[in-house]
């Protein structure tokens, strides 16, 4: 474990912070340096374990994992729906409702393709409107971010300050990259 701490001592308080956020440790911002390198130590002692990182795998990819399963939740309510109305429809003609009929699965899967249908186009719609169409100063917008930047280096400038000496100053993750 020693080598390990070593090594962390090695690089910047930032660097630690940040791969102390990506294993999930909590409070990163009011560590100090060796309170940062003896939890990130811990943490890769535990990295053999598999709870740890079965918890990080889960909060990386939470944001799609909750979106996967309101859809596999929404669709299966569908289904729910779709059966019952079935159910009711094969009722009212005095014929038995099976499940596996080729009529109940013909039913569902032409309005769970019509309801993807819509929905894709819509969405799809927006992406390409969002990505070649401008509205300026919008968020989506490129100019937005190109024009804080002139008028940030004009005013620099105005104060008789070098915009590309301020940017050299900065940490790695808050420079432009081109």
């Amino acid at each position: 474990m020693s080598s390990t701490e070593d090594r962390l001592r090695e690089r910047t308080v930032d660097e630690l912070r940040s791969d102390a956020r990506e294993h999930g440790i909590g409070g990163v911002s009011e560590m100090r340096k060796e309170e940062l390198v003896r939890a990130l130590a811990a943490e890769r002692g535990r990295a053999g374990e598999l709870g740890p990182r079965m918890r990080t795998w889960a909060r990386d990819r939470s944001l799609g994992i909750f979106f996967v399963s309101v859809f596999l939740v929404a669709w299966l309510a569908q289904l729910f729906f779709e059966w019952r109305v079935f159910v009711n429809e094969q009722r009212e003609h005095d014929t038995s409702a099976l499940f596996w009929s080729a009529d109940f699965w013909e039913t569902f899967w032409q309005s769970t393709l019509e309801n993807w249908q819509s929905e894709f186009l819509q969405l799809a719609a927006f992406t390409i409107a969002a990505a070649y169409l401008v509205f300026k100063g919008s968020s989506e917008s490129p100019d937005s971010s190109e024009r804080l930047e002139r008028k940030l280096d004009a005013l620099l400038e105005r104060q008789g300050l070098d915009p590309k000496e301020i940017e050299a100053q900065l940490p790695p993750k808050h420079r432009k990259t081109r």
